[in-house]
């Protein structure tokens, strides 16, 4: 009997350490250097708009004049990708991190007004056209964060902040165009000037944000993220007759943008 209790004690114990070690070899160790790709989809917290007047018409005298104006302001809207490289220190199940990126992509946007005024009458004419069209764009950008996550299984759950590095331009151009043909404001044919702006420069922001990851095979994982990235503003000075004198009317563009992203890493 005696005998007996001793194999199925035994048979327990190895049951027991058997069971220990496919736990073991179910628990990630995320600790190491780690580099990888990722692409995803920004958005900035503004929304769009638009607006217009005309095309309208009035007829005073026998004069008919004729007029519109329309404008728009886009938002940044865009795919990106980059590269990823970071280093992991587990103790327990708490995870410490630093994690660097650089990423390139088609994060920008464009706004736009477009006024039109024309008149009639007697067999004279008069009309004016002016447009403005302003991009803002954002070159390349890299970011430098430190990363806690807490690990579970073969999963890791992190909360990530830290500082970001972004070269920002603004190009903008203006056309106005009168024709007088008749000479009635002085100025027969008429006028065509154009006009241009810029500014770039590399701005430094901060970023938070959470994600999960996931090892899919031997030393590879996958994840998905939420950042925000805020950067402060960029202006650009007036293209048109307002810049040629000195004055303002230029565009000014906030760079809050929303950042969802899917990453691929090699742990090594």
């Amino acid at each position: 009997m005696r005998l007996k209790n001793l194999g199925l004690a035994g048979g327990l114990v190895s049951v027991l350490a058997l069971g220990g070690s496919a736990v073991a070899q179910e628990t990630t160790d995320w600790t190491g250097f780690y580099a990888g790709i990722f692409g995803g989809y920004g958005l900035d917290s503004d929304s769009s708009s638009g607006s217009s007047i005309g095309p309208a018409s009035i007829t005073i005298g026998g004069t008919a004049l004729d007029g519109s104006l329309a404008s728009s302001t886009g938002r940044i809207d865009g795919i990106f990708g980059g590269a990823t490289a970071g280093y992991n220190y587990q103790h327990n199940n708490i995870v410490f991190g630093v994690e660097g990126n650089v990423g390139l992509g088609q994060l920008g946007q464009t706004n736009s007004s477009d006024l039109s005024v024309s008149f009639a009458g007697g067999g004279n004419s008069v009309s004016l056209n002016s447009s403005e069209r302003t991009q803002y764009d954002i070159n390349w950008y890299s970011s430098l964060v430190g990363r806690l996550g807490l690990a579970h299984g073969s999963w890791l759950f992190t909360l990530k902040g830290g500082v970001v590095l972004a070269d920002a331009s603004v190009d903008a151009t203006s056309r106005l165009i009168v024709e007088d043909p008749n000479n009635v404001i002085g100025i027969a044919p008429g006028i065509d000037v154009p006009g241009s702006s810029n500014a770039s420069q590399v701005l430094v922001g901060t970023t938070f944000g959470f994600g999960a990851e996931t090892m899919i095979a031997d030393n590879v994982s996958i994840g998905a993220e939420y950042a925000y990235v805020a950067l402060p503003d960029l202006s650009a000075p007036s293209p048109g007759i307002g810049g040629l004198l000195g004055g303002g009317g230029g565009s000014t563009f906030g760079g809050g943008i929303h950042q969802i992203k899917a990453s691929l890493n090699y742990h090594f």
